[in-house]
Formats: structure tokens, C-alpha cells, sequence
């Protein structure tokens, strides 16, 4: 089987099963006054019927007494192999064995356990004990991974594959991990699926199930629950205005402009005076309450303007890199004319933490939404701007609100360019 890289997961955990505590003894019964006494004697996971058992010892009345789990660091001590007399008074080796650094299992003949398991251990067909390796079952028609202690991964991953609490591989089903909070879908290899659909639901590049974003390169947005719904159509609110792209807010038409909705090179209305006014008012109110922000500002670009600017990035760090926090020319919002980029006082946009909340909490006080979201790249094609304002007007609150994107909010399509 082909192991990919390991991903490290904590799921919940189950009691591991000791490899002494499987010693068969051929001797007269054994009874313990208390599990520290068995574990001293190596004597630990008794199962009922089993030398050692008692009702007594079983405290949470499960069956197994005197659980390796519970055993206080040092409290258990192993047992080596046990050598009974037989009636031709011939010595016979029964139980586990170490040959070598390998372990092996004799029954109470003296013969070799081979091709079985003995509780969470599998003795091989040379009637090794399997270590740090994987195991097909025929007769449960499932693999298993044993791990450097011979007993079998459970609930937990193993590079790329996900061993379930019976130990089984899982295979073409759901798998939920609690501790990313996220649905996995392992495939009939075992492997577990990314970048492609399950159904109506979409596995990320890291194998996470993807809610609430765009996802296949932007085309398609699934919800809350991880379901993609194909009546929705959500690019119908679109409107082709020829210059630009908008769609009917509650209040005002909203001009769109991302990735996959560019605006003509023609397009050229320069700085929205309603706009420049209110992050003028919002700038004097941040001055005012002591953040270390400029007068000056980044504001509107023409066409031509951003393509010297972004080319320049491109120069300098190459197209991949450029495109994640600058627009191609005539896919900039700064050619709308209500887009801002705030500057600190050194020069340099702003990126305090504190101004950064500032934003986050008022800029709609002003009609503004902060456009670049953290952890949204995927639907707005850019990286996180904390500085990067667009002004929307009288809806900017209900915006802000929702923690959306203008994407989001709206229901139109964003992410990477389409070519």
C-alpha cells in the first residue's frame, strides 16, 4: 500500500491492550486480593474466564479486570515466558517468547501461534509478532496497522488512512474528527480523498471536508452543512452593467469586482466623493483616539495605473506570488474609486493588531466593510487585508454583522482567477 505523508490527528482514545498481560499459564487458578497485587505479578486486562479474574477486581463491571490503563507508572511489572512440566516431565515454553528482539506466542503445547491474533497482537505465518507494519486479515477481509509495540492502531491515522475503533482500515465511507472538526472521506483504497467531490460535498487539499466557502477553483459554493445545492444558482444576481458587474443590495446597487468579474479598462470614475468623505471622517476618528495613522492614503487607481503597479510585482516576486494581494489590471476595486488602503504614520499600510480590530469593529460606523477577510482567501482570491476598505454605504453594518464576505453576503462567485 502506498503511505503518503503522516497526519498527525488525536482522536478519542481506548485502553491498549499490554503485551504481557497475554501470557497462557498452565497452572492451578490464580486469584489476586487487588489489581496492584496483579499488576505486580504481571497480571493486567483479565478478561472474565481468564486466570486472575474476579468480579471484584472488575470495579466498572465491563468484563476485564485490572486494566493496563489504570496502572499507576511502575505499578506493572511484566512476566517472562512460563515453563510447565508436562506428565513426561519434558519442559514446555508456553506463552510469549523473545528470540532475537522478535516476540512469538506458544500455546500450551509448546507449538508456535501463527496467522491469528492473541488480543491486539497478529503472530504472522513465521509466527512473528507483526511490529510497525501492515497486516491484511482474510478472514475479517480488512487491514490493520500494528504499531511499534505490536498491539493494533485504533481510532487514529496513519498517514493518509484512518484506523477505525475495531482497528479496520476504513474504507468508501465518512469518517468525523473531533479534533479539527472536520468530515474526512477515505476512499476505497483506504486513502482518504482530496481536491474532488463526494457527491454533492467537496474534499479540500487536505482532505477536510470544505463548509461555507467556494470551492473547485471558486465555481461553486456549499453551505453550512458541507452540501453544494445545484438549484441555488447564485451567479444570477450578476448583472452586466458593459463598463462593470453589480448586483441590487438592500439599499444601493453594489458594484462587483473580483476575480471572475473584471471591469472594462475604459472605466474610469475616479475617487467617489461620498466615499473620500466618510473614510476622511473615519481616518480624523482613529487619529483621534490615538492609532498612529497617516492622512495619506492608497485610493483610486485607473486601469493603467494598476497595471505598472502590478507588474512590478510580478517582477519582483513572479505571477503565483503577486496574484495572491494584487489585482491584474482591470480586476483591481480600487478602479471603482471606493476603495481605500489605510496608512500608519511610518509609511507603511496598517497592520497593528489593534488598528486592525479598530476596523474590523467601526469602519462600517462609516459605510465601509473590511474586503479581505482572515481565512477567506479561498473565496476572495487575496490574502488578508487587514487595511484594504470598500465603502457599500448604508448596508455596510448588516454586512459586518454576518461576517461574510461581500461574496458571502451577496451570493456571487469569487476566488482565483478562471484562466
Amino acid at each position: 500500500m502506498n503511505r503518503r505523508f503522516l497526519l498527525k490527528v488525536t482522536l478519542t482514545s481506548l485502553s491498549v491492550l499490554t503485551l504481557f498481560s497475554k501470557v497462557a499459564v498452565a497452572e492451578e487458578n490464580i486469584h489476586f486480593s487487588s489489581c496492584k497485587e496483579a499488576w505486580a505479578h504481571g497480571y493486567s486486562d483479565m478478561r472474565e474466564g481468564e486466570p486472575g479474574y474476579s468480579a471484584k477486581l472488575d470495579r466498572d463491571h465491563d468484563g476485564v479486570a485490572c486494566e493496563l490503563k489504570n496502572a499507576p507508572q511502575g505499578a506493572f511489572k511484566p512476566r517472562k515466558s512460563t515453563e510447565v512440566k508436562s506428565n513426561s516431565s519434558s519442559a514446555v515454553t508456553s506463552g510469549w517468547v523473545q528470540k532475537d528482539g522478535v516476540w512469538y506466542y506458544y500455546d500450551e503445547q509448546g507449538n508456535p501461534v501463527t496467522n491469528t491474533w492473541k488480543g491486539s497482537y497478529y503472530l504472522k505465518s513465521d509466527g512473528k509478532m507483526a511490529q510497525s507494519e501492515w497486516v491484511y486479515d482474510a478472514s475479517y477481509q480488512s487491514w490493520y496497522y500494528l504499531k511499534s509495540d505490536g498491539s493494533y492502531a485504533r481510532n487514529e491515522w496513519q498517514g493518509s488512512y484512518y484506523l477505525k475503533s475495531n482497528g479496520k482500515m476504513a474504507q468508501s465511507e465518512w469518517v468525523y474528527d473531533a479534533s479539527y472538526q472536520s468530515w474526512y472521506y477515505l476512499k476505497s483504497d483506504g486513502s482518504y480523498a482530496r481536491n474532488v467531490w463526494q457527491g454533492s460535498y467537496y474534499l479540500k487539499s487536505d482532505g477536510k471536508m470544505a463548509v461555507n466557502e467556494w470551492v473547485d477553483g471558486g465555481r461553486y459554493y456549499v453551505d453550512g452543512s458541507g452540501l453544494w445545492n445545484s438549484n441555488s444558482d447564485l451567479n444570477t444576481k450578476v448583472t452586466n452593467k458593459g463598463l462593470y458587474y453589480s448586483v441590487q443590495g438592500k439599499y444601493d446597487e453594489i458594484l462587483v469586482v473580483n476575480k471572475h468579474y473584471p471591469l472594462s479598462k475604459d472605466y474610469n470614475p475616479g475617487e467617489n466623493p461620498t466615499a473620500k468623505a466618510a473614510f476622511l471622517k473615519l481616518i480624523a476618528q482613529m487619529q483621534k483616539e490615538g492609532y498612529a495613522v497617516s492622512n495619506n492614503y492608497s485610493g483610486f487607481r485607473s486601469y493603467g495605473t494598476q497595471a505598472q503597479l502590478y507588474q512590478s510585482y510580478v517582477n519582483r516576486e513572479g505571477q503565483a506570488a503577486a496574484d495572491r494581494y494584487s489585482a491584474r489590471p482591470g480586476y483591481s476595486e480600487h478602479q471603482t474609486g471606493l476603495a481605500f488602503d489605510v496608512i500608519g504614520t511610518n509609511g507603511h499600510l496598517v497592520e497593528d493588531e489593534s488598528a486592525a480590530q479598530w476596523l474590523l469593529d467601526h469602519a462600517a460606523d462609516y459605510g465601509f466593510v473590511v474586503r479581505y477577510l482572515k481565512g477567506k482567501e479561498s473565496v476572495t482570491g487575496y490574502m488578508h487585508e487587514e487595511w484594504h476598505l470598500r465603502y457599500v454605504g448604508k448596508e455596510a453594518k448588516e454586512i459586518a454583522a454576518s461576517g461574510l464576505t461581500l461574496e458571502e453576503y451577496y451570493g456571487f462567485d469569487g476566488g482565483d482567477y478562471l484562466n
